[in-house]
């Protein structure tokens, strides 16, 4: 399982960051070059931004239920997914999701690779 640390240290691979309350609070430049996204434009934001509208119900109940349980069903294995392009374009990506406490507050964070 790799931590936060060194996925936040990956150049090479789309990386997002989200806190406790889902929300967007890091990405790498392999980010922008492959999603669009500036820094602007998506820290602060809903990871459900980046996600087809279908499935933000289904990320919602699975981060809620994570949050109140901390049983993870999602984490630590590959996921075939769409991500959302800022300009609204989806992307077939393998989801390789991590969580790690810090300060007993969940961070998540993602390897996104396109599949394309």
């Amino acid at each position: 399982m790799d931590r936060l640390d060194d996925i936040r240290k990956k150049t090479d691979v789309p990386i997002v960051v989200a806190n406790h309350e889902g929300f967007v609070t890091e990405i790498n430049s392999r980010f922008t070059t492959i999603f669009g996204w500036e820094e602007l434009d998506i820290i602060g934001k809903p990871l459900t931004t980046i996600l087809p509208e279908s499935f933000g119900d289904a990320h919602n109940l699975g981060f809620s239920r994570f949050q109140s349980t901390e049983i993870a069903t999602v984490l630590n294995h590959p996921l075939e997914l769409m991500t959302i392009t800022k300009d609204n374009q989806e992307i077939l990506t393998e989801h390789y999701i991590t969580a790690e406490k810090v300060d007993e507050e969940w961070f998540f964070a993602a390897v996104l690779r396109p599949l394309v």
